[in-house]
């Protein structure tokens, strides 16, 4: 039994060492559409809670917390979904805006992650003090530093 047991436990190592991790075993196209998907669920919606309260008074700053809080937690997230091999260069312009800068200086994509994260901590605990010409100027600099700091270096320009 004991034989059965194991030589059934070493089947099922094999078959998911050999799946990988799961952004490689998808093509490059479904994990370009599956980055996409998360920018605009986890990183652009948030964003866009802060800027209307940022820039139109629209919401509270209790909303802004909150949404800066869910975009600080998914920013660690952002590189996950960057195999070598779904930039610009590997796919048309039109799919992709991924530049082959990214799998460059992968620290730097890494790092530039990393400060949106920061700035928007540090966004969350200025909406905690309610103070909007407050949150305005931190919203600036997330916006800035985080998105800015990832978007000039490592995103070419839309194409249509």
């Amino acid at each position: 039994m004991r034989i059965l047991t194991g030589t059934i436990l070493a089947a099922f190592a094999v078959v998911f060492l050999a799946a990988g991790d799961p952004a490689t075993a998808m093509s490059g196209k479904e994990t370009i559409d599956k980055r996409k998907a998360f920018m605009k669920e986890k990183i652009l919606k948030p964003y866009l809670v802060a800027k209307k309260f940022a820039k139109n008074g629209e919401g509270t700053a209790a909303d802004v917390a909150s949404a800066a809080r869910a975009l600080s937690a998914a920013a660690p997230d952002i590189t996950k979904d960057y195999p070598k091999g779904t930039g610009r260069g590997d796919f048309d312009d039109k799919v992709t805006r991924a530049l082959p800068k990214i799998w460059e200086d992968w620290a730097g994509f890494q790092k530039a992650a990393g400060v949106l994260g920061t700035e928007a901590a540090k966004l969350a605990s200025v909406a905690d003090g309610g103070d909007k010409d407050a949150i305005a100027a931190q919203f600036g600099k997330t916006g800035k530093m985080g998105c800015g700091g990832c978007h000039k270096p490592f995103r070419g320009a839309k194409v249509k």
